[in-house]
């Protein structure tokens, strides 16, 4: 059967999100970095911080430095307010988001949602780093690495089909501590040689040469990896009302061999792999699981599907 994809191929490929943090601004700031510094202290430290401030802005300026921060507060309450209700978009929110249940099924050479799901042998590769140290992001060696990384994952995005990077997405650990400086990276392969090919490739090279000669002074650095390796019908994902994520936010070149809509046979566009699963064959887990054969029959029994009538279709 052909499945119905919810996302337009691009001509230009999608920057990924790992990139994105270090792109996408706020006040001329990085949102990658105001998050990483943000979680370096405690709640209680960055309000004694605003506190020590106040008091010497005040005895500065007197009671009008008590003026900023009340309007701010107003000014927070009111936007917020507006967007509860609808009069105003939220941009960070909002931005971006499928309002409708999808699932991942990527394309075939034509363009073409078909065939089975889970229909792609897929590589997972999360890689991730944390400085366990008073200071956090700011402890010895943490920026060199931190340099390092950012370095890597901007080559391998460059040279995404070189190496067979589909995507890749980034994540912070909440709730070990109170503080954070664990973040992970997540990268889809589309093979195996890929990553091999990455890990021994100048960059990597350089950085790992780097650790190797500084690891004795730090040792409060910590690194690690995992790979996964997912063949074609033994994975499945899920998002109802969600930004594309994970597997969902990754993309395919694909150079077709055959007029498909707007595109011309011989354009090369980037393809999502998203499409609807309110019905059908992938509207369950084992549905959407090929390996396991199953008919998508698994809900029939609880009567409470909410998903038939949900959503909208071509974004």
């Amino acid at each position: 059967m052909e499945h119905v994809p919810l996302t337009k191929p691009k001509a230009i490929r999608p920057v990924s999100q790992q990139v994105l943090t270090g792109k996408k601004k706020a006040w001329g700031v990085p949102i990658g970095l105001i998050s990483a510094v943000r979680d370096q202290l405690t709640i209680s430290s960055w309000l004694a911080v605003g506190a020590c401030l106040q008091s010497l802005l005040f005895l500065v300026a007197g009671r009008v430095a008590l003026v900023p921060a009340f309007l701010l507060i107003f000014y927070r309450i009111v936007d917020t307010a507006l967007m509860v209700k609808g009069v105003k978009a939220d941009p960070d929110a909002m931005e971006n988001i499928l309002k409708n249940k999808y699932t991942v099924h990527f394309p075939d050479s034509n363009g073409k949602y078909t065939g089975k799901s889970a229909n792609k042998d897929i590589v997972v590769f999360m890689i991730g780093a944390r400085a366990n140290h008073p200071l956090g992001l700011f402890a010895p060696g943490f920026k060199e690495l931190g340099h390092y990384f950012q370095r890597m994952t901007l080559d391998i995005e460059a040279r995404s089909e070189e190496y067979g990077l589909i995507g890749q997405t980034n994540y912070a650990q909440q709730g070990d501590c109170s503080t954070s400086a664990d973040t992970m990276s997540v990268m889809f392969f589309e093979n195996i040689e890929g990553v091999h090919k990455f890990a021994h490739d100048k960059l990597h090279r350089d950085a790992w040469h780097w650790w190797n000669e500084n690891l004795s002074s730090f040792g409060h650095l910590a690194i690690w990896h995992e790979l996964f390796y997912s063949p074609a019908g033994h994975w499945e994902g899920i998002y109802v009302n969600s930004h594309p994520r994970g597997l969902a936010a990754t993309t395919v070149p694909i150079t077709l061999e055959k007029d498909s809509g707007d595109l011309k046979a011989g354009t090369k566009a980037y393809f999502r792999p998203i499409v609807d699963a309110r019905r059908g064959p992938l509207k369950t887990s084992a549905g959407r699981v090929s390996a396991l054969r199953s008919k998508a029959t698994e809900h029939d029994k609880y009567d409470d599907d909410p998903y038939a009538n949900y959503g909208k279709l071509g974004v």
